[in-house]
């Protein structure tokens, strides 16, 4: 079969306008290694839509009941950064926590006046600068919800339900209990653990064996301790050899991609860094492309934090930009293509507002090419490399000690780009930061020549090209487009009226959890929908009704009609989710009752609840309310 170039041309439009997406692909035999694919970026509206405010909260808990840690005793045996990445934490054995009988008697269960359930811990570590906890679920319930604060006095800085931990953590193929490595907020962490008034604290059964210790800063631009300021220069190389990323003018968009990433491996922190992606659909789906070699499983996934904007105030200050941010919601792995040592994630926390999805470019590049890359050299401020493009070859990285090994010769379909610096250089910590061609990502550094300055310091890249046959399902120009169908829609049974609440939004359904946990039960996925149009869908309309605390769902414009019509006190919440216009293959029948006293209505897939609705006089029988997908 011949294989043919097609070029393609659509528009998207978001809220911060029309932006076009240029997609050149080859049709035919030839394949992804032949083609030509390139996506501009977009930036993360600012718009307070997209932004769901979230209120301070104090602790609760009116007693804390400390652990307070011993000095970590081998301060000199940290590990060198090893092919890229940079270690900050180390493990740390914790025996008396390392069962979950230990863990029980330390929860000093209180009940608040609401009638919820609330144990407090704190954790203290003086030659800390930072701590991150490794909780191991026996037992977890949905309905649990826990809350990180920095110190007693301050407020939440992370929130957390057991369902969305559920969702995230992978069990263990022999144990099958979830490890939870919690975010970093400081070196005095308080976890707070919340429970519903009718939920047994036996529900929830966990311990920590280990947890990880920040034992070095984890940049130069953060607050150092007295001991480090005198071994500064072993540390990290001066600066001289960076070029600041605000010194220059062509890439300064492209600088609110690139964030600081945090990982646990082992029980150990490392950084690296990642850049956020565009997608064709410009659907705001945030990918994030960094090394294999950084992050190469869910397990490690898990664990990830993020920083956004990390740069300086300015040129050359050491000022940190008072506009950065962090994110504790950690990712999913989706795909790895080890040939050319290339993760793609998918973050679980939209990226702050104004972080840029960025553009790029999935053809082979040209030997002689001018490319730069924006990283965190050593946990610092973004700074920029520069160079050209020398040729491509083969390389491998090995697994342990991620040791890198290149072939000498020229191999033009090998998985790497060779480049040769004639500005800035990379240190520990800047492996996986991207590789820019004419404003485009184009491939993911993988390390080589770290000395400084590193004018001509030869490292190597990743290609995308090589990779995007691994990332086709998320970044490809068809599947792109329905990267939202079939999301799971999350049930939760009424206590009061008896009647039954969906949501599409997992921000919704943490929301439910943390603020009506005595009135609301969690009840997991009851069906699969989308989060918005596409052929051959209906929406699917929500109504509230306060006078018996129930919901209403249909497709139905009829329907939608007389609510509007006989029902004006109801409550329009929208759109709920999407639906399949017709019955198919992996698509199931919703059918839906009413229940005369107290007025609520039910839903259910099951025909079995179809038939018991029928021969019930209680019940009034509704019908097939709308199609669902059964299955992810």
């Amino acid at each position: 079969m011949s294989c043919r170039t097609v070029s393609s041309w659509s528009s998207a439009l978001g809220g911060d306008g029309l932006r076009w997406v240029t997609t050149l692909i080859v049709a035919g035999s030839c394949g992804w290694a032949q083609a030509s694919w390139q996506v501009d970026a977009r930036r993360m509206p600012a718009s307070p839509s997209t932004v769901e405010a979230k209120d301070a909260v104090a602790l609760s808990a009116m007693a804390v009941v400390p652990i307070v840690l011993p000095p970590w005793q081998d301060s000199k045996a940290l590990a060198p950064d090893e092919g890229g990445v940079r270690q900050i934490g180390v493990a740390r054995a914790l025996e008396a926590m390392d069962t979950v009988d230990k863990v029980a008697p330390l929860l000093q269960w209180q009940t608040l006046p609401s009638g919820q359930q609330v144990a407090a811990l704190q954790w203290r570590a003086d030659d800390a600068y930072g701590l991150r906890l490794g909780l191991e679920f026996a037992a977890l319930p949905p309905m649990a919800v826990f809350r990180l604060y920095a110190s007693p006095q301050a407020a939440a800085s992370y929130e957390v339900t057991g369902a969305a931990l559920l969702e995230r953590l992978a069990a263990d193929a022999q144990t099958g209990q979830r490890t939870w490595w919690t975010p970093d907020v400081g070196p005095t962490p308080v976890l707070e653990i919340l429970l519903p008034a009718a939920l047994a604290t036996s529900s929830l059964q966990w311990s920590m064996p280990q947890l990880s210790q920040i034992v070095v800063p984890p940049s130069v631009a953060e607050p150092m301790k007295a001991a480090d300021m005198a071994a500064l220069s072993e540390k990290r190389r001066y600066n001289a050899c960076q070029l600041d990323v605000n010194c220059q003018q062509t890439l300064l968009d492209q600088r609110d991609a690139v964030i600081r990433m945090f990982y646990v491996s082992q029980g150990r922190t490392f950084q690296c860094t990642g850049t956020l992606l565009n997608n064709p659909s410009q659907d705001l789906t945030p990918y994030v492309l960094t090394a294999a070699h950084c992050v190469k499983d869910q397990a490690t996934a898990s664990t990830l934090q993020t920083s956004w904007f990390y740069y300086s105030q300015y040129c050359d200050s050491a000022q940190l930009y008072a506009g950065h941010a962090e994110r504790f919601s950690a990712a999913r792995w989706l795909a790895t293509s080890m040939v050319t040592d290339m993760t793609l994630l998918l973050l679980d926390e939209a990226p702050p507002p104004g972080a840029l999805f960025a553009g790029w470019d999935a053809g082979a590049l040209p030997p002689g090419g001018a490319v730069a890359g924006l990283h965190h050299p050593h946990g610092d401020l973004m700074m920029l490399a520069s160079g050209v493009l020398e040729d491509r070859t083969a390389c491998s990285v090995d697994a342990s000690s991620r040791a890198l090994d290149c072939a000498s010769q020229t191999q033009s379909d090998g998985g790497f780009y060779r480049v040769i610096w004639s500005l800035g250089g990379i240190e520990g910590g800047s492996s996986g930061s991207a590789l820019f061609f004419r404003g485009r990502v184009a491939g993911t550094l993988t390390g080589g020549d770290q000395w400084c300055a590193a004018k001509d310091g030869r490292v190597v890249y990743g290609r995308l090209d090589q990779a995007i046959a691994s990332f086709a399902a998320w970044l490809g120009a068809d599947k792109a487009m329905n990267s939202d169908m079939h999301m799971p829609v999350y049930r939760f049974l009424v206590l009061r009226s008896g009647g039954e609440f969906y949501t599409l939004s997992a921000p919704e359904r943490d929301h439910v959890i943390a603020s009506f946990p005595n009135d609301l039960v969690f009840d997991g996925i009851a069906f699969y929908a989308a989060g918005r149009a596409h052929a051959r869908l209906v929406p699917v309309h929500r109504y509230f009704n306060p006078e018996v605390v129930a919901h209403f769902y249909t497709a139905s414009d009829a329907e939608r009609q007389f609510v509007q019509t006989y029902h004006p006190s109801w409550n329009y919440d929208g759109i709920a989710w999407w639906s399949p216009a017709q019955p198919g293959d992996g698509v199931g029948a919703v059918y839906r009752a009413y229940q005369y006293v107290p007025g609520v209505h039910h839903y259910s897939l099951q025909v079995q609840a179809r038939d018991a609705w029928l021969a019930n006089a209680g019940l009034l029988y509704d019908g097939l309310a709308y199609y669902v997908w059964d299955a992810p």
